[in-house]
């Protein structure tokens, strides 16, 4: 009688642990979305075969996409400081990528080869035509593919930030698999996820990696940030699960070769920023150029008059 007396109240006491931690994660998610900073008045859905996916479309002029990073705590909101600009010479779309943001986050796998399809596809019928497109950081790798398969779809094509090429040359190896089988467990992978998406992580970020001037982080893009990876409940722990896994990325050396579109990189003054502009026109120098001083990854953000002019140049409006 004593061991089974044992055995039960470890029994209940394991019970007990774990519906804390659920309590505990359920909090988390509600506090993290609650102040409902990415609301907007121009919500629109695309009705994926996959999930819905929410853009945003405005102003007049030849289309121009505006994709953002692939990250659990990406979301269009980072083209808002260019958005109003852009749409007095093009009609602006913005989209959050599927399992980003405002859109559905199914539990999945997710692939550079999904989003690929999504770009695509959208652009067939939503935006309907072909299109200019800009990129933030790694989406540059989704953008290279989409235009490869069909490149009909797609006109000038701007990077901003984006990786460099011999870095999108990863592969999951067996340890990549088990961290993201581990971090897809309802349990504890949404508690390490809640961990890794908190807001002090994410001002971590901004201060040392986003941004390369920390006073120039907006007041709540910690929040925002946080909100967009929580947004849709504990199915956001896949994106993450697959992006730190390496499903989303695929080696784009040999695409960016073949391309014979208009590509325009916009990076900074910082070593790596350079070297990843100095391979994309190694592997093809038709590729132009272009250096913000003292920019960080999301300079969109940071300087986004700057990023404006470029672009202007480049769209020639």
């Amino acid at each position: 009688m004593g061991k089974k007396r044992k055995f039960l109240a470890a029994a209940a006491f394991s019970v007990a642990i774990a519906a804390g931690i659920h309590v505990a994660n359920q909090v988390i998610f509600f506090n993290s979305t609650r102040k409902g900073r990415l609301g907007g008045s121009t919500d629109s859905f695309y009705e994926w075969r996959f999930g819905r996916i929410y853009y945003t479309k405005q102003g007049n002029g030849r289309p121009l996409l505006l994709v953002h990073r692939i990250h659990y705590g990406a979301c269009e909101a980072e083209w808002n400081e260019l958005k109003e600009e852009l749409s007095k010479h093009h009609t602006v779309y913005t989209l959050d990528l599927l399992g980003c943001g405002r859109s559905e986050k199914p539990k999945i796998t997710y692939t550079n080869y999904l989003y690929v399809q999504l770009l695509n596809e959208f652009i067939r019928d939503v935006i309907k035509g072909k299109t200019d497109i800009m990129t933030s950081q790694n989406a540059a790798s989704i953008a290279t593919m989409a235009c490869l398969v069909e490149p009909s779809l797609f006109n000038r094509m701007i990077f901003i930030q984006p990786e460099k090429i011999s870095a999108t040359a990863k592969t999951p190896k067996a340890n990549h698999k088990a961290l993201k089988y581990l971090m897809e467990t309802p349990l504890i992978g949404t508690c390490l996820y809640n961990m890794i998406s908190s807001q002090s992580s994410f001002r971590g970020l901004c201060r040392e990696y986003y941004f390369h001037d920390s006073n120039k982080v907006p007041a709540q893009m910690a929040e925002i940030m946080n909100e967009a990876a929580h947004l849709g409940g504990p199915s956001a722990r896949y994106l993450y699960a697959s992006v730190r896994s390496h499903f989303t990325d695929i080696y784009i050396g040999n695409a960016i070769r073949k391309l014979d579109h208009s590509i325009y990189v916009i990076g900074s003054d910082d070593e790596e920023s350079r070297e990843a502009a100095e391979e994309y026109t190694d592997f093809n120098p038709a590729i132009e150029t272009a250096s913000i001083p003292k920019a960080g990854m999301l300079m969109q953000i940071e300087k986004p008059a700057e990023v404006l002019e470029l672009c202007r140049l480049f769209l020639e409006y």
